[in-house]
C-alpha cells in the first residue's frame, strides 16, 4: 500500500502537478491519522475489556469473601449473645443488679433465636446447673474469634486494581466497611474487651476462689457471689463490653450484606 502511495506521489511530481500532489499528500496524511486513531481505539477497547473482565473476577471473589465474613459474624454474634445471657444469668441468680445501661442499645436476650453450638434451644428461665457452668466458662472467653477474609481487598489495593472500579458508591462503601472493621473488630477495640474479661476471671479466682473455666469444685458458686457488689461491678462492666462487641459485629454484618447486594448489582452492569 505504501509503495502504491509513493508511486502516485512520484508521478504527480513528474507531471508537475504540484496542487494535486499537495492535496493527495494531505489526503494520505489524513488516512494515516485515521488508521492510527482506529488502531488506538481498538487497542483501548481491548484494554478496557480486559480490565472489566479482571474487575468482574475480583468482584466475584470479593462477594465470596464478604459472605465468609457474614458467616463468621453470625457465629460470633451467636456465641457472644449466649455469653451475654450468661453474665446476666449469674447476676440475676446472685441477687445482683441486672438493669441495662439505658443510654445504650442492647442485644435482645429474650430468646435464643440464633441456635448456638454452645446451647441449643431456649435459654433457661430457671436455675440450670449446666447453663450455669457454661455461663462461668464463657466469662473469660476471647473476643478475637471473627475470621475476616481480607485477601481480595488487599490484592485489589496491592495491584492498583481498586482504582479501576468505576462505581464510586461501591468504592466508598468498601472503604467504610474495612475502616469499620479496623476500628471496632480488630486491634485496640478487641484488646480492651479481652483485658476486662481477663481482669474479671482473675478477680473471681483471687477473691472468691472461683476458677471460671471449671466450677465443678465449687458446691454453690451462686451462694458464694450472693449480694456481692464488687462482683456486680465486674460482671456489669463485662456485660457492657460484650454487648458493644455484639452490636458492632451486627453492624459489620449489615454493612457486609449491603456490600454483597451492591457488588452483585455492579456485576450485572459489567455483564451488559
Amino acid at each position: 500500500m505504501m509503495k502504491l502511495f509513493r508511486k502516485i506521489r512520484q508521478r504527480l511530481l513528474a507531471d508537475n502537478q504540484i496542487g494535486r500532489y499537495l492535496k493527495y499528500a494531505s489526503g494520505e496524511v489524513f488516512l494515516i491519522v485515521i488508521g492510527i486513531l482506529i488502531a488506538l481505539s481498538i487497542n483501548n477497547w481491548n484494554e478496557n475489556q480486559k480490565i472489566e473482565k479482571e474487575i468482574f473476577n475480583y468482584l466475584v471473589n470479593l462477594r465470596e469473601a464478604l459472605k465468609d465474613d457474614i458467616t463468621s459474624f453470625e457465629a460470633n454474634i451467636s456465641l457472644n449473645k449466649t455469653r451475654l445471657k450468661g453474665i446476666f444469668y449469674i447476676l440475676e441468680y446472685s441477687g445482683l443488679n441486672t438493669q441495662r445501661f439505658t443510654e445504650l442499645e442492647w442485644v435482645d436476650l429474650s430468646n435464643n433465636d440464633n441456635v448456638s453450638f454452645l446451647w441449643e434451644g431456649p435459654f433457661p428461665d430457671s436455675l440450670n446447673r449446666k447453663f450455669l457452668h457454661l455461663s462461668f466458662s464463657m466469662l473469660g472467653r476471647g473476643f478475637g474469634g471473627i475470621s475476616l477474609n481480607k485477601s481480595v481487598i488487599n490484592e485489589l489495593y496491592a495491584t492498583g486494581s481498586f482504582s479501576h472500579i468505576q462505581n464510586a458508591d461501591l468504592k466508598t462503601q468498601l472503604g467504610d466497611y474495612y475502616s469499620f472493621l479496623a476500628q471496632r473488630l480488630e486491634g485496640y477495640a478487641i484488646e480492651e474487651h479481652e483485658e476486662w474479661a481477663n481482669e474479671t476471671t482473675r478477680f473471681l479466682r483471687d477473691k472468691y476462689n472461683i476458677f471460671t473455666l471449671d466450677i465443678s469444685n465449687v458446691e454453690d458458686p451462686i451462694a458464694t457471689l450472693k449480694g456481692k457488689k464488687d462482683v456486680e461491678h465486674y460482671l456489669r462492666y463485662l456485660a457492657l463490653e460484650v454487648n458493644y462487641h455484639c452490636i458492632w459485629t451486627a453492624q459489620a454484618k449489615d454493612k457486609a450484606k449491603d456490600l454483597v447486594t451492591l457488588i452483585e448489582k455492579e456485576m450485572g452492569q459489567l455483564k451488559k
